[in-house]
């Protein structure tokens, strides 16, 4: 049988004998580039289920490390993951930076692979190269996407939440309809919207607006509101959404409370019908914060909403702002985070806080602010552990390595798992640091 060559073919044979089945492979990936590459003889590479299943995860959620990569889609396989990835970039389905030591190479979609799984008019359909400054943030939520789809999980990325939120409320009930979620009543499609009133011209022209899936800012001293988009929404076995927010750096307190006063104007809230008090729901059931100690101290306070060593008052943003009420479409939330409490011997009452548990969580409220747990990803958990900790206790990645031994030996000794006692905690303790030292001495 005849067989005719391309021109690129024909050079490229004519140029060098006996070239490997790889070489010919490589070659052909490079010229059949584009979004049908791997779905024909000939093209070098044959585009597998799991390489459709990445390729559709990072169409939405954009970035995601080959580490991260070869343990959420490959069954663990480094080997496996790099292989895939690199067929992936040859045929221009991918784009791979390897410039962040920390992070080890870094892949995000080309227009022509987000083509392969969204189609040539999708809104998804645009440049998503992601910025190195934002690298530790967009791979830990990659970290909590990831878990979360390819454990089943319903989740919506905030690529997602921002064009559907500036679509129309009929289009928005049937997409969020057909991902299974469901109104407050529990019976009804999509979600009961956030209302609000926005001035639109100087001349105190007024607009009634409503948000389906972004809560509703006001910054300090401003009286334009602005909109929070989550990093992450999660679909509850309920039907309920659930925001996830990743937050590592600290934020000034009056900007904070500004996002958690949002996000409790599109909670749940408190009616009053026949005497009784029913809760009503809005776009979120949950919020779950995700971040460091210094943030997760700023959002919960101390226990019992004081200081334990100046005696002030500490309640933190979350028990602070559901306290006081700004929004009048907003029913009462004041007593969410109180709790009424009667004395057996007097029968007298009185109100005290709901504490949040060791995990930051107050066990079927409407806001947590967990601890991020650290990564399984070593390069991750290095860059983490530089964040949290004190400046004066700086390690590079090499030696790193060494000190996270140490840690894990002290907490195999005492029986402790690493979520309990995280790094940045053992390494304050007296000692330890000192003990680090030495050994990479």
């Amino acid at each position: 049988m005849v067989r005719i060559l391309a021109p690129w073919e024909a050079e490229l044979e004519a140029m060098e004998e006996g070239l490997t089945a790889q070489r010919w492979a490589r070659e052909r990936r490079r010229h059949s580039r584009g979004e049908l590459s791997g779905l024909k003889l000939g093209d070098g590479w044959r585009r597998e289920g799991r390489d459709m299943e990445l390729l559709a995860f990072l169409s939405r959620f954009t970035v995601i490390s080959v580490r991260q990569a070869a343990r959420f889609f490959y069954d663990g396989s480094w080997e496996t993951g790099r292989q895939r990835i690199r067929k992936m970039v040859e045929a221009g389905l991918l784009e791979r930076d390897n410039s962040i030591p920390w992070s080890g190479p870094v892949v995000w979609p080309t227009l022509a692979g987000q083509r392969a799984v969204l189609g040539d008019a999708h809104p998804l359909t645009t440049g998503v190269r992601p910025k190195d400054s934002q690298m530790l943030h967009r791979l830990l939520v990659t970290e909590q996407a990831a878990a979360l789809v390819t454990a089943g999980r319903e989740v919506f990325s905030e690529r997602e939440i921002r064009m559907f939120e500036m679509r129309g409320p009929e289009e928005l009930s049937d997409w969020l309809q057909a991902r299974g979620v469901r109104a407050g009543d529990g019976h009804s499609p999509g979600v009961v919207p956030t209302v609000y009133d926005e001035q639109i011209s100087d001349s105190g022209s007024v607009a009634r607006r409503q948000r389906w899936l972004a809560c509703v800012t006001m910054p300090a001293g401003s009286t334009r509101r602005v909109l929070r988009y989550p990093d992450l929404i999660e679909v509850t076995d309920e039907g309920e959404l659930r925001a996830i927010e990743v937050e590592l750096a600290d934020k000034e307190m009056s900007r904070l409370r500004g996002y958690v006063e949002g996000y409790r104007d599109s909670g749940p809230y408190l009616v009053s019908e026949n005497g009784q008090q029913q809760v009503r729901y809005r776009q979120f059931r949950y919020v779950r914060w995700l971040c460091s100690p210094s943030v997760r101290r700023q959002l919960i306070g101390h226990r019992g909403g004081v200081h334990p060593v100046s005696g002030a008052p500490a309640l933190g943003v979350i028990r602070d702002a559901y306290g006081a009420q700004s929004n009048p479409y907003v029913g009462d939330t004041s007593s969410v985070y109180t709790r009424t409490v009667r004395n057996r011997q007097t029968g007298q009452t009185s109100t005290r806080l709901v504490e949040f548990d060791e995990h930051g969580v107050a066990e079927g409220r409407p806001m947590s602010a967990e601890l991020i747990e650290t990564p399984d990803d070593d390069g991750i958990a290095w860059r983490m552990a530089q964040q949290f900790m004190p400046d004066r206790m700086y390690c590079s990645l090499e030696e790193w390595g060494r000190w996270r031994d140490l840690w894990l030996s002290d907490l195999q000794e005492i029986g402790r798992e690493p979520r309990t006692v995280p790094f940045h905690q053992w390494i304050a303790l007296t000692g330890n640091h000192e003990r680090c030292m030495e050994r990479t001495r």
